[in-house]
């Protein structure tokens, strides 16, 4: 398995492609999450799916990310928070060579996968696996959240039982909370923290963790490298 951790989906911006399209081929089936919705800002399956449908924002965002790769949108399929069950999303899943995780709210989209009974299906996938913010948090088997206008307060959460031994910091912009937040994941774990601000990227594979563009390794097993 592969893995693409990203702050934002920065996957069709054309500095971007060369350093992906060996992992993303055209002949790929891609299926999008679509669970990290915020309950508060789509508060009904009217907000979700002007939003996630075909003609709303994110579905035309999640299109135009893989046409530089050759991927049609027929080859593109969501698991759809209103419309999928068990069965279904778990059949997408299987089909699938590619999955994507949206960014939004990591612990509200772990909470999803748990209802829909998927979370070992996805731990079993053995394609390549992207997450943009939420999505890239959550594919960490333990990872923290940093204070911001959604999360008030520090804390660590559970995620898939995919990447460990590492954590990472999303949205990454030096920020006093953001360096408070990591000094504490450095003192709990001492281990590597890697951070990724809007237009990072790593990429994590057997050979181990590839920083992209302005991501970088800030923290080793022995202190601080980079902040």
């Amino acid at each position: 398995m592969n893995n693409i951790l990203l702050s934002r989906s920065i996957l069709g911006d054309p500095s971007s492609v060369p350093y992906f399209k060996s992992y993303i081929q055209a002949n790929h089936q891609v299926l999008i999450v679509a669970l990290s919705h915020f309950s508060k800002y789509t508060p009904d399956e009217n907000a979700y799916n002007s939003y996630y449908e075909k003609g709303g924002e994110y579905y035309q965002k999640m299109i135009d990310s893989f046409t530089p790769y050759g991927i049609k949108e027929s080859q593109i399929e969501w698991i759809h928070y209103f419309k999928d069950n068990q069965k279904t999303a778990i059949e997408k899943i299987k089909k699938a060579d590619i999955i994507y995780f949206p960014g939004g709210s990591p612990d509200e989209m772990m909470l999803r996968i748990k209802a829909f009974g998927i979370k070992e299906t996805l731990e079993a996938h053995q394609g390549l696996m992207i997450g943009s913010s939420a999505g890239a948090m959550i594919q960490m088997a333990e990872y923290h959240i940093s204070p911001d206008f959604d999360y008030p307060s520090f804390r660590y959460e559970k995620g898939l039982n995919i990447l460990k031994g590492f954590s990472v910091e999303v949205h990454y912009r030096r920020r006093k909370k953001q360096k408070a937040a990591l000094r504490k994941v450095n003192r709990a774990f001492h281990h590597e923290i890697y951070a990724i601000p809007d237009d990072g990227a790593i990429i994590v594979t057997n050979q181990g963790v590839k920083c992209l563009f302005s991501a970088s390794k800030i923290y080793n097993k022995k202190g601080v490298v980079k902040n």
